[in-house]
């Protein structure tokens, strides 16, 4: 039977520069100082430039930082002459992710199933180079899981869903080798990180954007890959940073990369690396499901699980 490839390259797409992300604004005080302020429209970290153009009557360098709520202070300028009023002109940009983050190359994730599950692990480097015929990205790492039944998939670590697509039916028709069109999740991690879920089926996502989650939360249910009985997850890791020999001081979106991450998984006790077909447990205790979670999360964890 003949298969069919539709190629995928497994880059998460940057948002740069999108409007009505992120809306800057500013409010001028009885005591003619100026506080800037913003509202962010989607979840998920951006990293703020406020540039000014021009400055007349108080001192300010371009404002630079990461923002994760959904709201909040930027910064105040504040008149070198009390009597008179700031004269001055901005401008502001952003970029998606939280930028040179301090990854925890280390963290114990949870495997993305139902505890007890077993199965094997496939790395899909040597999958890519042979349909893509070029190189891959730098620190490239990603996993796929196949199963013969629509498996449930599980949340691999604390964190807020900052992407879904739920746009594409299973692909029942033909037998494929590689196809792109797969619904996905991300979710965005304490420490800048972002896990992408690959795989589910239509209508099968039991999140939504800007929910936070837990480990071992449901996810959604994988769909059928083809027409054989497979359905299929795939997953990576990955955060943004600048290019080496760029700092965040006068950045552009060319100065941006993705850095992918080789997760550690807690396996018979240990926190290690997969290993392509490898076998796999999933397995987890209370010091690695409750990692990061707060005492009240806790706590309501366990009543809704008694």
């Amino acid at each position: 039977m003949k298969k069919l490839i539709l190629l995928l390259l497994f880059i998460p797409l940057m948002s740069f520069g999108q409007r009505d992300i992120i809306e800057v604004d500013y409010v001028i005080n009885s005591d003619k100082s100026v506080s800037f302020n913003y509202k962010k429209n989607h979840p998920g970290s951006y990293f703020l430039i406020i540039k000014f153009n021009s400055l007349n009557n108080t001192r300010a360098n371009s404002f630079k930082r990461v923002v994760n709520s959904a709201s909040g202070s930027l910064m105040k300028l504040k008149p070198i002459n009390p009597d008179e009023s700031i004269g001055f002109q901005y401008s502001s940009r952003y970029y998606e992710g939280n930028l040179n983050s301090k990854i925890d190359y280390d963290y114990p994730y949870i495997l993305p199933f139902d505890k007890g599950k077993t199965n094997f692990v496939n790395e899909l480097y040597s999958l890519e180079n042979a349909y893509l015929k070029k190189d891959l990205p730098k620190n490239w790492k990603s996993y796929s899981f196949e199963f013969k039944n629509p498996e449930i998939v599980r949340a691999i670590r604390k964190g807020i869903v900052v992407e879904i697509i739920n746009k594409f039916k299973s692909k029942s028709d033909k037998v494929y080798s590689y196809h792109s069109e797969k619904n996905s999740i991300e979710i965005e991690h304490k420490d800048g990180s972002i896990a992408s879920y690959k795989g589910f089926g239509n209508n099968q996502i039991n999140v939504k954007i800007g929910q936070l989650v837990f480990p071992q939360t449901k996810l959604g249910e994988l769909a059928k890959y083809d027409s054989r009985e497979t359905y299929r997850l795939y997953l990576s890791l990955y955060s943004f940073k600048t290019i080496e020999g760029k700092s965040l001081n006068n950045i552009k979106s060319s100065d941006i990369e993705i850095n992918y991450i080789t997760p550690k998984f807690y396996i018979n006790g240990d926190i290690k690396e997969l290993k392509n077909r490898e076998r796999f447990e999933v397995d987890y205790n209370e010091d690695v499901l409750f990692k990061e979670m707060r005492r009240r999360e806790i706590k309501r964890y366990k009543s809704s699980n008694n």
